[in-house]
């Protein structure tokens, strides 16, 4: 009886705590939404780069925020590469391990926030041209 209890408790919490992940991750998602339907994959498929909108509040437009295949929860480890008030802002691959984020500057300075993740260089070409 003692044993079944136990097992009714961890399983409880282990609801509890996917509960607590998934509202974390819904939350992060709203906060930080997509600007395309899809992030762009590096040729071999192991990371992934996502435009995302920034929060209103900080001011600083989008950002492009970098993950490996298979995080799932992009909450818990959010790899922010670049910021900037970009019209448009896009990302490309050239190389398994070379991500070029091309922004044309709307207002402000574009910055990189990490020229490496792991193995992958992060490079920006910015166009100031005001159309």
């Amino acid at each position: 009886m003692k044993f079944r209890a136990f097992l009714v408790l961890v399983a409880v919490l282990l609801l509890l705590a996917a509960a607590v992940f998934a509202f974390r991750e819904a939350r992060w998602r709203s906060e930080y939404p997509l600007v395309d339907t899809t992030g762009t994959p590096s040729p071999d498929g192991a990371w992934t780069a996502e435009v995302r909108r920034l929060p209103e509040g900080l001011g600083l437009g989008s950002g492009v925020f970098l993950r490996k295949e298979g995080d799932l929860l992009r909450s818990l480890k959010p790899r922010l590469v670049f910021v900037g008030s970009c019209e448009p802002l896009s990302t490309r691959w050239f190389g398994q391990r070379r991500l070029v984020i091309t922004c044309e500057v709307r207002s402000g300075e574009p910055v990189v926030m990490q020229e490496l993740v792991e193995d992958v260089k992060i490079e920006l070409v910015v166009d100031r041209h005001f159309g």
